[in-house]
Order: C-alpha cells, then structure tokens, then sequence
C-alpha cells in the first residue's frame, strides 16, 4: 500500500513569531528562492481557504505574485511560509501539520514543469539515483545551503542540510509529497533541527 508517515513527536515549537524572526535575522541579500516555492504556499492557502485568505496571507509580503522560476529573497518565503501556516493551523492541526501541507506540494508542482520531468527521468533509475540527485535540485530551488544524502541501507538514509533556511518540516512534507508522486510504498520520513540552521530529516520505505 502506498502511503506515508511523518514525525509525530508533537509540536516543534518552531512557528512562532520569535523563531521567524531570529532566521530572518540570519539572512542575506545573497540568500534566494525560486517563485516555484511561493506558489506552493499560496495554493495551499488558496485551495484550502479561499482567495479572500490568500490576500491576507500576502498582506506582510511586498510582492503579491512571482514567476516560477526567477529568485526571490528567501526571507519573503519565510514571511509567506509562517502566515500561511499559521493561517492552516487550525485546520491541520497545528504549525508543523501545516508546514508539511504546504511542503508536500512542492515535488508535484517541480515535476509538472519542464525541469521536473526531466528529473523524472531519473526516477527510471530507481528512487535511489533521484534522492541521490536531491542536492542538485535544491541548488536549482535555492542559492542558500547545502544538502547531503547519506545512506543507511538500501532504502533508507537521511538528508543533512546545512545553513538552511527552511525549516525540518519542509523537508519533512516535500520528501513525503515526492515519494508518493513516484510511489514508494511505505515510506516514513521524521527530521530534527541539529544546529542554528541545520537540519537532518530521515527516510524510508518498503
């Protein structure tokens, strides 16, 4: 059967507004995200809340669209990113949950486009060679960070990301929402912040 877990360990207690701002305090001009990632969070919030909601969401953002493929600065994802979260909280239970909606959005959305199925084309390979170019496709998403796969067993492993503005439940929901986009059966994944803005996010599956 194909399905998926996540962490369940409760409430991270990384949505608050003090956490959003210590990271936006670490960022720099430098530090970018594609408009793919918007996108994402703003459907989310749409499809789940209504447009009314969506305009709300955007209200702390300068930009009210973005073109999927041009870079934005990270910290207006992060902006977006916590209030749309917070906005689904209630609904799915919680920041994390809803973190991880949001999150498990982005690999549909990435292979629909032109660059996503040629990463598909990977997945011909096995999902080992398309985690294994993970790292790839993160460069391409975002100018910050870095991440490391590194293997457990035959199916199982775990991300190490590092300088990574993202939180561990975004990677948490965007390897879910892979992972059922290519049908893994069984797959688990559950991640943990480890440093000031590193992260390690375990996985696995049948």
């Amino acid at each position: 059967m194909i399905g998926g877990h996540t962490s369940t360990g409760g409430e991270s207690g990384l949505g608050t507004e003090l956490e959003l701002q210590r990271r936006l305090s670490l960022v720099t001009p430098a530090d970018s995200v594609r408009g793919l990632s918007f996108h994402t969070a703003m459907e989310a919030v749409r499809a789940d809340l209504g447009d009314e909601a969506l305009a709300q969401c955007l209200a702390r953002n300068r930009e009210k669209a973005y073109k999927s493929f041009f870079h934005y600065p990270v910290s207006e994802y992060l902006v977006l990113l916590y209030n749309a979260a917070w906005m689904l909280s209630e609904k799915h239970g919680g920041f994390d949950s809803a973190v991880r909606r949001i999150s498990g959005g982005i690999a549909p959305s990435f292979l629909g486009s032109v660059v996503g199925k040629a990463f598909m084309l990977l997945a011909k390979e096995g999902p080992r060679q398309l985690i294994n170019n993970m790292p790839v496709a993160f460069r391409a998403a975002a100018s910050f960070g870095e991440i490391i796969v590194q293997w457990s067993g035959p199916r199982s492993g775990m991300l190490v990301t590092k300088r990574d503005f993202l939180l561990y439940l975004n990677h948490e929901g965007g390897l879910m929402g892979l992972f059922r986009a290519v049908g893994l059966p069984g797959a688990r994944v559950s991640g943990r912040q480890v440093g000031t803005l590193d992260n390690v996010v375990e996985f696995s599956w049948e």
